[in-house]
């Protein structure tokens, strides 16, 4: 008996061409990627593909989806599934795994590097006719980056800010401090031991109840007011009113954000206004090559889902495969 397998978008060309090569499973996709034609398709799908943020699979649709057997999701964030939902249901969550690490990774050491040596900002003013030759930019080598959340993003992060000879320090309860250790870097016992620390701050962690406004008001009055925060996330994890108003009055440096509360923002958002911020509009996976590992690999989990074999290591909610 064939399955079937509902995507919200069509996957890159690679990623499809690896289910087409699955003659018994057959793939629905959405006319459009909303949560009502997700709401249509879920009763007959034994899989489902959540392509890019929207829409959300939540606990209601989850319940009109009696034949599901795996969730996918083509990249790393996973804030828009109801997690503990699918884990009711005996369902695994797979992401893409490292299939976009490293080009996440290469976007943040390119908005530390777009404040430290202010490159955004001399560009514009040589455009218009100046020559600001003075200083101001400063040197990544011997400062202390803090990487908040040390999973798969996290990892190739801390690898390339070494690479600057910048001393690492990790925040991330969920991993022991002998396997920071073992990588060569140091563990904070707590945010505000990092916060206090730290000349960069790279929020790196997932998207969860417990890291919603993580860097907020108080985190924000921890930090150096030389240092700076950047943001390759999700935008909630940010406070974006605090930070709005630390960097007004200058008590951080200032921000590289490639992610923001509401995407797209409006166009009167305050940060628009301010010279101490790098913006990016959450393009920091958009790369050909990286879309096309996330394809394949998603392509690949939600098979080997519909297979009973998924890799234990890109699930979410590992506990469910222990039940089957």
């Amino acid at each position: 008996m064939s399955a079937t397998l509902v995507l919200t978008e069509a996957l890159p060309e690679p990623g499809m061409r690896t289910l087409a090569s699955r003659g018994d499973v057959a793939v629905r996709i959405l006319a459009e990627p909303t949560t009502a034609a997700l709401r249509e398709a879920l009763p007959a799908a034994d899989g489902v593909v959540m392509v890019m943020e929207q829409p959300a699979l939540t606990a209601d649709l989850i319940e009109r989806a009696p034949r599901l057997r795996v969730a996918c999701r083509m990249g790393a964030g996973y804030d828009n599934f109801d997690v503990p939902a699918l884990t009711r249901r005996g369902i695994p969550l797979a992401t893409a795994g490292n299939a976009n690490a490293d080009t996440v990774a290469e976007h943040a050491l390119y908005l530390m590097l777009a404040l430290a040596k202010r490159g955004p900002a001399l560009d514009r003013a040589v455009r218009r006719g100046a020559w600001p030759r003075a200083f101001g930019s400063i040197e990544l080598r011997d400062l202390t980056c803090l990487v908040v959340g040390y999973g798969r993003i996290g990892r190739q992060i801390a690898r390339r800010a070494a690479a600057f000879a910048m001393r690492i320090v990790v925040v991330d309860p969920d991993v022991p401090v002998e396997v920071v250790a073992r990588d060569g870097y140091t563990r904070a016992e707590t945010l505000d031991a990092g916060l206090r620390q730290a000349d960069f701050v790279v929020v790196a962690c997932a998207l969860a109840p417990s890291t919603r406004g993580l860097i907020g008001a108080s985190a924000l009055a921890a930090m150096k007011p030389t240092a700076f925060v950047v943001n390759v996330a999700r935008g909630p994890i940010i406070d974006e009113q605090a930070l709005v108003a630390a960097l007004r009055a200058r008590r951080i440096a200032g921000a590289g954000l490639d992610v923001l509360e509401a995407e797209p923002p409006r166009p009167d958002h305050p940060l628009f206004a301010l010279d101490n911020v790098v913006l990016t509009p959450h393009t920091a996976a958009y790369i050909r090559t990286a879309f096309d590992r996330m394809a394949v690999a998603t392509a690949v989990n939600a098979l080997a889902g519909l297979d009973g074999r998924l890799d234990r290591d890109v699930v979410v909610n590992p506990e469910v495969l222990d039940n089957r």
